[in-house]
């Protein structure tokens, strides 16, 4: 069965701090540079957008289509408790149904900046009004700090926010902050399939695509990727590609006033610090876990400035969840692999992504070697290593998880160490 590498959730020009180059033809000429077959429509709800989809946009066997390039209709969301939804949809028809559905409750669809609109009604009652045109929903970027799902003091459960409408949630969109090892530490998520997408504001290659599914089904439509995510006939996500959550600014929970991040260590003695980090003494799991329970209750102080300490997105996963991930058997393997373009200029060591030469060996490993997805997921290493040695180090590293990171949190990014810089290399 064909395999598709798939980007669900990207934005378009009508979106606030998005590109003014995001548009259908660009698009398309990216997602085809990075080796994308299938990418969400983005802002379908948008009236300008929609025009503009309706004219550049071919229809043939259920698929539309720019330059060999698939879409689908797609649109995030916000709900009245600012939890951010992704939304797929099988037609036009269906986003004029969803539209008329929805234009009572939203403030802004119509805006000129209305690429993700805002509606005034509950997650039950949005996951209706999908379930009613025939759409999917599921939550968007699930784990981050702000306007997703299990944010701190938001939901625990899929159950108490979509009530009844739960049953048909089929997938989660890990986001930027998470992985499959963290959302497999909540028991509920199991049977779920995750995405992974780059919610991309720009079609250049270090944005489109940052993360990406590939998903096993016979063609790129929304019948096809429904049974994908519902696991159907044989139809499946065979692999997810994305950041490690490391690197995010919300991996490690922090100090609220200087934005130190905890670790854990399990050793003895009293709470120490240094100019990054805050150390504390967990000798078992159940001092981890009253650890974790007391931050929670604002009980746990920062011991340079007294604040309290608040949960990056590993610790609030595990206090939602079990505190151990348990993958089940059909889960794929999630690759931490970042951008070529952020991989070269680290082995380059240049201080951009967008340099010259940074840009240079991109585009001439892109002709010697083929779409970044496959330069990043299954050219031999041997090919890489006659592009660029150190790239290939990389990669290798990425491939095989033995990457090292400088893990982030409280605002700050976390910081991949290169491999001829880990000790014991």
């Amino acid at each position: 069965m064909p395999q598709f590498d798939v980007d669900l959730h990207i934005h378009s020009l009508h979106s606030i701090g998005v590109s003014h180059v995001m548009t259908i033809p660009r698009i398309a000429q990216g997602a085809k540079d990075k080796g994308l077959q299938l990418v969400g429509m983005g802002d379908v709800t948008q009236p300008h957008w929609l025009k503009h989809l309706r004219t550049h946009l071919k229809e043939n066997d259920g698929a539309y289509t720019y330059d060999s390039v698939a879409f689908i209709p797609t649109v995030e969301i916000e709900d009245i408790e600012s939890i951010h939804h992704l939304i797929l949809i099988p037609d036009f028809e269906a986003v004029e149904n969803l539209r008329v559905a929805i234009e009572p409750y939203s403030p802004n669809m119509d805006n000129d900046w209305g690429g993700r609109p805002r509606v005034n009604i509950s997650a039950v009652e949005l996951a209706g009004i999908i379930h009613d045109i025939g759409g999917l929903i599921g939550p968007a970027h699930a784990f981050t700090p702000f306007k997703s799902i299990f944010r701190e003091n938001r939901y625990t459960s899929l159950k108490t926010c979509y009530g009844d409408e739960a049953r048909n949630i089929y997938f989660i969109e890990l986001g930027l902050s998470a992985d499959s090892e963290i959302a497999d530490c909540i028991p509920e998520l199991r049977e779920l399939t995750y995405i992974t997408s780059s919610d991309a504001h720009s079609p250049g290659p270090d944005k489109l695509g940052r993360e990406f599914t590939r998903i096993e089904m016979e063609s790129p439509t929304f019948g096809e990727l429904k049974y994908a995510l519902k696991r159907e006939r044989g139809r499946k996500s065979v692999l997810n590609v994305g950041l490690n959550p490391r690197l995010g600014k919300y991996y490690l929970s922090f100090c609220s006033k200087c934005r130190r991040t905890l670790i854990m260590q399990v050793e003895d003695g009293a709470p120490s610090f240094d100019e990054l980090n805050i150390y504390i003494q967990c000798k078992n799991k159940t001092e981890r876990v009253k650890l974790l329970h007391d931050i929670h209750l604002r009980k746990v102080r920062c011991p340079v400035d007294g604040k309290t300490l608040r949960f990056g997105v590993r610790d609030r996963a595990a206090t939602i969840g079990e505190g151990v991930s348990h993958s089940p058997d059909h889960r794929p393997r999630y690759l931490h692999i970042a951008p070529l373009l952020d991989i070269i200029a680290s082995a380059l060591e240049v201080k951009s992504s967008s340099s010259k030469m940074a840009t240079k060996l991109y585009g001439k490993m892109r002709i010697e070697l083929g779409s970044e997805t496959s330069i990043l997921t299954s050219v031999p290493l041997e090919n890489i290593r006659q592009s660029n040695d150190r790239v290939a180090q990389m990669i290798q590293t990425y491939r095989d998880g033995s990457a090292c990171y400088q893990a982030g949190g409280g605002g700050r990014y976390g910081k991949l160490i290169p491999p001829w810089e880990c000790e014991g290399n």
